[in-house]
Parts: structure tokens; C-alpha cells; sequence
């Protein structure tokens, strides 16, 4: 897979520490490539830490200057061996892990449905966490679309 953790990185595995996006992006491949070599296809789609990242920066921008993202854009998130962009909308879930302010949170995206949920320790999330929240959901627009 070429997938390859450091000791710095398990090392973030420690208590209280941040979890590094090496670990995250590992764990992730790691669990798809397993569904797809036992299944044929990977239903539960994991995106990159780094996706959350690129999309929340870019929905800080002022509208004129937004990317408008497209189904191809995803691509980039993925490992082309592993995963294709058409997969995520036969995906049964879509899940996108998000750090922020040192927390970790992702967001699950039952795709059948289009319903959104958060799967998060802290009860509240982090301050802010509700414009993630509405940036995410434009995340769900570009799937519908894409399905069409």
C-alpha cells in the first residue's frame, strides 16, 4: 500500500496528545483497502484529513473568489489505485475526519439519504464549530449534483 507511520507519528497515539494526520490518513487507507480487497468496492468512503482543510479555508473566502468545486476536484483526496471520484456516489457513507483547534471530529454523510451527522466526544463541539458545520453542508450539494 505504501502506507508507512513514523515513531513521531504513533507517538501522537499517546494520552492527550493531538492525533497526527499521518496516523488518520493510515488508519483510513488501511480500512478501505481491506473492504475493497474482501468485497470488491468500498461502500464506507474516508476522505483525507487534508479535504476538510482545503474546503473549509476555501469557504472562508469571499464568494467571488470561491473555488466552485466539481466532481473531479475530489480525485486529489483519494489514492487513484484505490479509490475513484464516481465511487462516492455509490457509496453507502461518505466520512469526512476534520481537526480544528486541536480537536478531532468527523462527519458522516449517509449518502441514500443525503443526511448529515457528527460523530464528536465533546458534547458541544468547539467554539465555531457551526460554520464548519454549514460549510460542510455545501460538501452535500456537490454530491447530489454528481448523482444526478
Amino acid at each position: 500500500m505504501g502506507q508507512l507511520l513514523t515513531t513521531k507519528d504513533c507517538n501522537s497515539l499517546g494520552h492527550r496528545e493531538c492525533v497526527d494526520n499521518m496516523v488518520i490518513i493510515f488508519v483510513t487507507t488501511m480500512f478501505m483497502y481491506f473492504e475493497k480487497r474482501s468485497t470488491g468496492s468500498i461502500k464506507r468512503i474516508i476522505f483525507n484529513p487534508m479535504f476538510a482543510t482545503h474546503f473549509l479555508n476555501d469557504n472562508k473566502k469571499r464568494i467571488v473568489k470561491r473555488h466552485v468545486w466539481q466532481l473531479s476536484d475530489y480525485q486529489a483526496y483519494f489514492r487513484n489505485d484505490l479509490v475513484r471520484v464516481e465511487d462516492l456516489v455509490n457509496a453507502d457513507w461518505v466520512f469526512i475526519p476534520v481537526v480544528n483547534s486541536g480537536h478531532w471530529w468527523c462527519y458522516a454523510l449517509k449518502v441514500c439519504t443525503m443526511q448529515f451527522f457528527v460523530i464528536d466526544s465533546l458534547d458541544k463541539g468547539i467554539r465555531g464549530r457551526s460554520g464548519i458545520d454549514r460549510s460542510i453542508v455545501c460538501f452535500r450539494v456537490v454530491v447530489e449534483w454528481s448523482a444526478i
